[in-house]
């Protein structure tokens, strides 16, 4: 081969190896940041993984040694869903017939079930029955399981619907309130992924999003805020269609289950309100609320409810700002989503599934590529270690620990807030907005 050919050889490869290397060096980097610009954090995500597998295993270890039972909350689900399917629904609210009921029951192993010694009252509205009566069709322990997987099938949707990472998954799966609630037979993760379809369909989609609002009623310190959000923002079409669903799901109930359980949802309301969030009658660390903190440390009723009162109304402030103003929607739905439990009193440890809600809105946020993505993947470490550490820990210390995990959401919204800000004075573009479904 001619020297000149040679040399021609030797070029053409040394450029088709130079364009291979880049080729292969800008992958082999997309690979390892794992998307980062996206919120992507593979070091996060394999942390998240760990700790779902631990609890799992946690879990199972516990309860086959006879340690617990999972289901507790769920019995008086399904024991006022047994009473209604029976004609008298209004008497799943008299906690002595409702303790009849449970203690009869017993789990699959024929051990003693400890229903007697844990009171587990039922305070829903009356509302809820459409959903209980039917579960009560079935044995108690295939029901508990097809609530468990309902509720947690709808949270996913929920969750892949914000954001279909496996990123996101992992970490909403690896929130300690999440296992806190699926184990117990809660309502929180049903709530809470009502909450996050509402603010999905918000604006593509105004009547089902005011129809999920409607449903949420059976839970409504949940939507304590949204009236406010949806009026400051003019979304009437999201107002009007839960203000017709409402009374329609509230006149089936009384058609169907009879009107007397309006007054003994308002009776067992008044009760609980007296007796549990007043009178101490329930520990003060299982409200996860400021006022249930205030209670805990020793203030007196007035005392704590004028303060609780005081940051809640600062909170339902700062959110409709945060609302008003020009700004990534998903930063707006974790201000909602995070200052929800800051307002109503009424929140327990396992109602904290809705700060998840909100980290993986944040994570949505943080697709905004003119955002240093080191900064802001340290800040939400940090925020999302707080919050998972405050969650294991409390059934250790027993304190009310909410307060506290969602002030630590909000503070990375606010941090959050301010790159975005500093961002959009620095490009003097505005920030664009995540799609809804």
């Amino acid at each position: 081969m001619p020297d000149g050919d040679i040399d021609i050889f030797k070029s053409r490869e040394q450029f088709y190896f130079s364009e291979a290397a880049l080729i292969m060096t800008g992958s082999s980097k997309k690979m390892l940041n794992w998307d980062v610009s996206a919120g992507d954090d593979p070091a996060q995500a394999v942390a998240c993984a760990v700790l779902l597998s631990l609890t799992i295993l946690a879990a199972v270890l516990i309860f086959v040694s006879g340690g617990s039972h999972p289901g507790i909350d769920f019995s008086c689900f399904w024991g006022a869903g047994t009473m209604a399917l029976e004609g008298h629904a209004a008497t799943a609210y008299d906690w002595q017939q409702l303790h009849l009921l449970l203690i009869q029951m017993q789990p699959i192993t024929h051990a003693t079930y400890p229903y007697d010694r844990m009171p587990v009252p039922f305070f829903y509205p009356p509302v809820f029955f459409l959903v209980l009566a039917p579960l009560a069709l079935l044995p108690f322990w295939i029901a508990f399981w097809v609530w468990s997987a309902a509720k947690l099938l709808c949270w996913l949707l929920v969750v892949h619907a914000i954001r279909p990472r496996s990123a996101a998954m992992l970490l909403a799966l690896a929130a300690p309130p999440v296992f806190f609630d699926f184990i117990a037979g809660q309502s929180a993760l049903l709530a809470a992924s009502l909450l996050g379809g509402i603010l999905l369909t918000l604006d593509r989609r105004p009547l089902l999003s005011g129809f999920l609002l409607a449903l949420l009623i059976f839970k409504p310190q949940y939507g304590v805020l949204l009236p406010f959000v949806l009026i400051a923002t003019r979304r009437w079409r999201v107002v009007v269609t839960a203000s017709l669903v409402a009374p329609t799901l509230i006149l089936l109930t009384g058609v169907i289950f009879g009107w007397d359980t309006f007054k003994g949802f308002r009776e067992a309301a008044t009760y609980a309100a007296t007796q549990f969030h007043l009178s101490g009658a329930l520990p003060w660390y299982k409200l996860q609320s400021n006022y249930g903190l205030f209670r805990f440390a020793g203030l007196d009723y007035g005392s704590a409810m004028s303060l609780h009162v005081a940051i809640a109304s600062a909170c339902a402030i700062w959110v409709l700002i945060m609302w008003r103003r020009h700004i990534s929607f998903s930063v707006q739905a974790a201000s909602l989503l995070a200052a929800t439990p800051l307002v109503s009193p009424y929140f327990a440890i396992y109602d904290m599934p809705i700060l998840a809600i909100a980290l993986v809105f944040l994570m949505n946020a943080s697709t905004d590529e003119r955002i240093a993505p080191r900064a802001n993947r340290r800040v939400f470490r940090i925020g999302v270690g707080i919050v998972f550490v405050l969650g294991y820990v409390f059934p250790l210390v027993l304190w009310p620990v909410g307060p506290f995990m969602c002030a630590t959401v909000i503070a990375v919204i606010l941090m959050s807030y301010r790159h975005r800000t500093a961002s959009e004075i620095t490009t003097g573009a505005p920030l664009r907005e995540p799609a809804s479904v």
